[in-house]
């Protein structure tokens, strides 16, 4: 059989255009399985925390807050000291009108406290004759140094959820017609490394993945690591990631900007929001407006939500009371501004999202079962029980 090489030159280019466009194919389905199953598209997102969810997350009282500011244990004064002591009691102070100032009054209340119980260690153990002053300046000190350890001893850890996962169902309306899909945020944690993932899919039109990487520390999260993408049919994946460090952040568009404290990222932050109202729920009442810093793929700053009063949501498995969060922030180009319902009853979990995404569209994800949890050990590890919150992070919300 003669060889179509040696055919006319028209049958040549037909066979070099059939051999080109299978070797096309070729590559095009190996690149889709390589971005699809091996996951080469995924670039540093960190290997997936390993988690067993095995039961409902029934509605239940939330659980009072972590006692933010506790008084050192006060040691029994000598008779000769009590009256010294007695006069250096702090004197009452005023009842705060705002979180802010409820902090900052505890907060000196426990400085004065200490600042007592140092002086009457110090006289106690004073010898008859009088001290210098340098002296008496270092046994206030020290007292002062034990008092603070004792705070620390004692402070109680604040207990976050285990690993959970948050199953919606999206609804919505975009260029004059209904939206369906479903959305799953899942929060994962293995000691204190976390991780926050948030996937969701609007039929026919795209998919969309949301990962937070990082630590949990005394102020709540520390995202190290965030990367997102989009998927719309016939087009390749959009991604955009953003990395932490300790004092900067380096976003999508290559800016890098100095990170604000407790810096969050748009799949963290609805976890953050539970640190916050956990450790102080006193924050969730009308009218409030607390703040995030929150680090999006081509910018960081702070945002600023109104607190609303609690509402009582439908959902399939039963009517929960929840607390809508409002961002009061002018909403600036390809950014998505989430409306956030929280339930206290279910660990200040996210039970509504809503994603305005002009005047007149919007997608609204709504839980749609109760929520999966791992199981909660009798007793947890205490090097794996993350660090109580700090009365320094108060300063979080505004009045």
């Amino acid at each position: 059989m003669r060889s179509p090489w040696h055919a006319a030159p028209r049958r040549r280019a037909a066979w070099c255009a059939l051999i080109v466009g299978v070797l096309a194919v070729h590559l095009f389905v190996g690149v889709e399985v390589a971005v699809n199953v091996i996951g080469v598209d995924a670039g540093a997102e960190p290997q997936r925390i390993d988690v067993s969810l095995v039961q409902e997350l029934a509605p239940s009282t939330p659980p009072p807050p972590p006692a933010a500011n506790p008084a050192p244990p006060r040691a029994r004064a000598p008779r000769a000291v009590r009256g010294a002591r007695a006069a250096s009691q702090p004197q009452p102070q005023p009842v705060a009108s705002s979180p802010e100032e409820a902090a900052s009054a505890s907060h000196a209340a426990l400085e004065a406290e200490a600042l007592a119980l140092a002086a009457s260690m110090a006289a106690a153990s004073a010898p008859q004759a009088p001290a210098s002053a340098a002296s008496a300046a270092l046994a206030a000190d020290a007292a002062a140094s034990a008092a603070e350890s004792a705070v620390a001893e004692i402070q109680p850890a604040l207990e976050w959820p285990p690993s959970t996962r948050l199953s919606y169902t999206l609804s919505g309306l975009f260029r004059n017609g209904p939206l369906y899909g479903d959305g799953v945020v899942e929060w994962r944690r293995d000691g204190l490394h976390y991780q926050v993932e948030f996937d969701f899919s609007v039929q026919p039109f795209f998919d969309g993945h949301m990962f937070s990487d990082g630590e949990i520390t005394p102020d709540g999260l520390q995202p190290v690591h965030y990367d997102e993408w989009r998927k719309f049919p016939l087009r390749d994946r959009l991604v955009r990631r953003i990395e932490f460090g300790d004092d900067a952040v380096l976003l999508n568009n290559g800016t890098r900007t100095a990170r604000l404290p407790q810096t969050q990222d748009p799949s963290s932050q609805f976890v953050q929001f539970v640190w916050m109202f956990t450790s102080h729920p006193e924050w969730l009442r009308a009218d409030n407006i607390v703040s995030i810093p929150l680090a999006l793929p081509n910018a960081l700053r702070v945002w600023h939500y109104r607190v609303g009063a609690a509402e009582a949501l439908r959902l399939p498995f039963g009517t929960i009371d929840a607390v809508h969060l409002t961002p009061i922030d002018p909403r600036k180009p390809n950014e998505l501004a989430f409306e956030i319902w929280i339930a206290p009853s279910l660990q200040y979990l996210p039970v509504r999202i809503h994603v305005p995404l002009n005047e007149e569209n919007f997608a609204d994800l709504t839980l749609s079962s109760r929520p999966l949890q791992a199981a909660t050990p009798a007793s947890a590890p205490a090097e794996s029980r993350p660090p109580g919150p700090r009365p320094a992070s108060a300063p979080m919300t505004l009045p």
